[in-house]
């Protein structure tokens, strides 16, 4: 069915139908993906593992392990690199929540 059809059996949402309206934008990750891909990136260089190792490790292929090495995390979660993270080894993930100074909060991701 058209929205032109739609449109006629419900004359008054024909108003709100033509009102231009901004694109929704697209939320942005709370944890920024490509500070975990590179995280990622630095432990396995730290660790001196190969992209197939990691991938053992991870439990992923080793294509994807490559697209996260060379920064192209666009097309992974942020809940899956994380996941990848804590499978990389006997290290904490620790997810801090405090009142924000300003208007609205901060991420910050801290190397220990």
């Amino acid at each position: 069915m058209s929205l032109d059809i739609l449109l006629s059996l419900y004359p008054s949402d024909r108003a709100r139908a033509n009102t231009s309206r901004r694109p929704r934008a697209v939320p942005e990750s709370v944890i920024p993906k490509n500070v975990l891909a590179k995280e990622i990136a630095t432990i396995l260089e730290d660790q001196q593992l190969t992209q197939t190792e990691a991938a053992y490790i991870m439990r992923d292929a080793p294509s994807q392990i490559s697209l996260v090495v060379t920064g192209q995390a666009r097309g992974f979660s942020t809940e899956r690199l994380l996941r990848m993270l804590a499978r990389l080894g006997p290290r904490p993930l620790d997810i801090v929540i405090r009142p924000a100074k300003g208007k609205s909060g901060k991420v910050n991701v801290i190397r220990k």
